[in-house]
């Protein structure tokens, strides 16, 4: 059960502790256990970049099923336990106060009966399904190799597996699990490159005599590119292993120019309150119309991830002279396989001439307020990773009850939440909650949150793009699932919604609260008779209120034996 940590060197705490044990003459704390009995095989990697976020930790796969015990790794306790249809689903922390580390397990079955009793009990208390509990050290202590719950695939989960994380308590930051399991996984297998690319920088840079990118497939790396004035490179590539089609996050990834490193990136801890900076280290615009990580070089001036890069000039490259420059990404996984892709920029002298960006340039350090045609864009401080040119557009439309706003550019991310104000050209509803906004992307559509006021609709939102103004007056949809079979013990109802999405829901038997699980997949609430609880051989009635964003709600009521 017992798992040695070979890698120490992010681990502060774990130093400070390794000095004052060698210090009593005391054996080094470092040592953890393992999660699962099974041998350990990733499904996903720690640092994986992912729309909005790092991944966190480590998926261990199950062996396509649910229900594997799941062991504290250390002593400690359990300070907190979540429940949600989405996200970890249910999910276990327990703090280690010897080596001031969280270890966290999510998407999970089941949790052990003593953590269970206590999660539902408050569950029924605050009748509701969703709950974030936080214990106290002596509530709920365990020791290493404990069973704390069982595996399952709840939450935002599309297969059976266990997602680990390990936290510094102090600072809640993820740190990478395979520093502690890298001995026990086999991975002879080097990451893959996909794709090489050349970007310009901003009005100051060409490639291959334009202002835009070149990307070339990995076959065609050797053409290289011609370019002038200031530059950045990017690679498309993914880390593999040996026995598995999976594919993972590149852990380290360095540029060199002429020899001498321009550029590196190392991901081994991620502080949660700058996740959403994953977005700066690619391409973003491919990330969103094509779901690829063109992996670049530049550093935005806010430098979000110190503590992740070193990078020379930004990783921007002056490209100057006309002759070659001898460039390669060289990629390595935590068990030292490497890849190593060499490329040649060429430099070629041209004039730098293009048209001036559109809109307003916007200090990437600054706090802004943008009007234009009843359209109000407040950017507070800190929400731009880098200077950007804001412009806001409208089209007329007949189906929304505002203009069509196309507000700043979508590739340029954001570390936070803006507010926008869009005005109504048609104001005729009694009810002002049925106003919803929405995020046009193509030909779909999702609603923001929002609030009326004045004739206008105002909504925080995360991303430039495309909005409007609409109606949501459509009750949520609530069906019953198979009622022929509910005389077996199990009660499901099919929720959902058709614009503003599923605020809230509550079950009932008999006219009492009963707590159905929803499992945000599906959509599906299921809900197991207790005959501590009800009565057997009897007729029943279930119950099932659905309430959306905008205040519309559904109530189905169904008459079964049990």
């Amino acid at each position: 059960m017992f798992l040695r940590h070979t890698k120490m060197k992010n681990l502060i705490i774990f130093c400070i502790l390794t000095v004052c044990a060698a210090s009593a003459g005391a054996e080094e704390p470092t040592e953890v256990g393992r999660p699962l009995d099974i041998p350990p095989v990733l499904a996903g990697n720690f640092g994986e970049l992912r729309p909005n976020h790092f991944h966190s930790g480590l998926d261990f796969k199950t062996q396509g099923k649910t229900g594997h015990k799941i062991h504290a790794i250390d002593d400690g306790y359990v300070s907190r336990a979540t429940v949600s249809p989405w996200g970890f689903g249910r999910a276990v922390y327990v703090v280690h106060p010897e080596t001031g580390l969280t270890s966290v397990y999510g998407h999970l079955e089941t949790f052990s009966p003593d953590i269970d009793r206590r999660v539902r009990s408050a569950q029924y208390e605050r009748e509701t399904f969703t709950i974030d509990l936080e214990f106290q050290p002596g509530d709920l202590p365990v020791k290493r190799g404990d069973v704390i719950a069982l595996s399952g695939n709840a939450g935002s989960s599309f297969g059976p597996h266990l997602h680990m994380d390990i936290h510094d308590t102090a600072t809640g930051d993820a740190l990478d699990p395979m520093e502690f399991y890298i001995d026990y996984i086999t991975d002879k297998t080097a990451p893959e490159v996909r794709h090489i690319g050349l970007y310009p920088y901003r009005q100051e840079g060409a490639v291959n005599g334009r202002n835009s990118p070149v990307i070339l497939a990995k076959a065609d790396a050797s053409r290289g590119f011609t370019a002038w004035g200031k530059v950045y490179p990017a690679i498309n590539a993914f880390d593999r292993m040996t026995g598995t089609a999976n594919v993972y996050g590149v852990k380290y990834l360095i540029l060199k120019v002429d020899g001498r490193q321009v550029y590196r990136r190392t991901i081994d801890r991620s502080p949660f309150e700058t996740t959403r900076a994953v977005n700066t280290l690619a391409d973003y615009a491919d990330v969103v119309d094509r779901g690829r990580w063109m992996m670049k070089t530049e550093v935005p001036k806010t430098n979000p991830l110190p503590g992740m890069i070193e990078a020379e000039n930004r990783g921007i490259i002056d490209i100057n002279e006309e002759r070659d420059y001898r460039m390669e990404f060289i990629l390595e996984d935590a068990h030292g396989n490497r890849t190593v892709q060499p490329f040649t920029v060429r430099g070629r002298r041209s004039a730098l001439s293009f048209p001036h960006p559109k809109g307003n340039l916007l200090n990437f350090d600054g706090k802004h307020t943008y009007s234009v045609d009843g359209v109000r864009v407040e950017i507070p401080a800190g929400t731009l990773y880098d200077d950007i040119n804001l412009s806001v557009t409208s089209a007329p439309s007949a189906q929304y009850l505002s203009d069509i706003h196309s507000i700043g550019n979508y590739a340029d991310p954001l570390a936070g939440y803006i507010t926008i104000t869009i005005p109504l050209k048609t104001d005729t509803l009694t009810d002002k909650s049925k106003y919803c906004l929405v995020r046009l992307s193509g030909k779909s559509r999702s609603a923001v949150e929002s609030e009326y006021a004045g004739g206008a609709v105002t909504a925080k939102v995360n991303r430039f793009g495309r909005y409007a103004v609409t109606t949501d007056v459509t009750a949520p949809k609530v069906t019953p699932v198979t009622p022929e079979r509910w005389n077996r013990g199990t009660v499901t109802f099919y929720i959902g919604d058709n614009l503003s999405g599923v605020d809230t829901y509550r079950g009932e038997i008999d006219g009492r609260f009963a707590l159905f699980e929803l499992d945000g997949k599906s959509g599906r609430a299921s809900f197991s008779m207790d005959p501590k609880l009800f009565s057997r051989n009897t007729r029943h009635t279930a119950t099932m209120t659905v309430t959306d964003a905008c205040g519309n709600s559904t109530t189905i009521s169904r008459e079964f034996r049990w």
